[in-house]
């Protein structure tokens, strides 16, 4: 299990990171994502969904998460 808990720990570290929004913000749980991307690796599951729905990432609108 904690190499699972460990690959959806990598897909909301990516989605936040480049896309600023969580699972929870896409509608989805651990096991939803689970269900549609685990025989992928955490990097090509996010880019796959994200370009599917057209989700803009941070750095191309302009935008930079806050860390505070």
């Amino acid at each position: 299990m904690p190499k699972l808990e460990n690959y959806i720990s990598d897909v909301e570290q990516l989605l936040k990171q480049r896309y600023g929004v969580s699972l929870a913000d896409i509608g989805l749980d651990a096991e939803e994502w689970l269900d549609r991307f685990a025989d992928e690796p955490a990097v090509d599951a996010v880019e796959a969904y994200t370009s599917k729905y057209d989700l803009t990432p941070l750095t191309s609108a302009g935008f930079m998460p806050f860390s505070g």
